[in-house]
């Protein structure tokens, strides 16, 4: 199941938390082939879940962009998942997303202290990591 929530996760920076490793394909998505991944895949628990993430997607989003570094997730995920995930379930994705990220755009970072760049490091190598695995899994056959 982690290998379906880290695609649908990612179709939302079509879109801070580490990135999640892909383990074995869930039980509900056995059978279901490359390019067919989508939200019905997953239960209440797991599509909750699964919106928190992009909740934090969205706080490291803004933090970036009031540092002057915007990460352009949804850009850069939207080009990765194309042929992943079923579109209906990227634009519902990229909904909640934009949405999370509209909710936080006035709220006020720290990029300057020695804290705040060393934050600005770690959300900077986080997505870079998710999207070395994403890449990798999207690719998958």
């Amino acid at each position: 199941m982690r290998l379906l929530r880290s695609l649908l996760t990612a179709a939302a920076l079509a879109l801070a938390a580490a990135p999640a490793a892909a383990q074995s394909i869930p039980p509900a998505a056995q059978g279901v082939t490359h390019g067919n991944y989508h939200l019905g895949l997953l239960n209440d628990s797991q599509r909750a879940d699964l919106m928190r993430r992009l909740d934090s997607y969205a706080v490291v989003e803004v933090f970036l962009r009031a540092c002057g570094r915007p990460p352009a997730l949804e850009r850069r995920v939207r080009h990765i998942v194309s042929g992943c995930i079923r579109p209906d379930s990227i634009e519902t994705l990229a909904g909640h997303y934009r949405r999370a990220v509209a909710s936080r755009e006035n709220l006020r970072w720290d990029c300057v202290s020695t804290g705040g760049r060393q934050m600005i490091e770690k959300s900077e190598n986080a997505i870079r990591l998710t999207v070395a695995d994403l890449t990798r899994l999207c690719r998958r056959e």
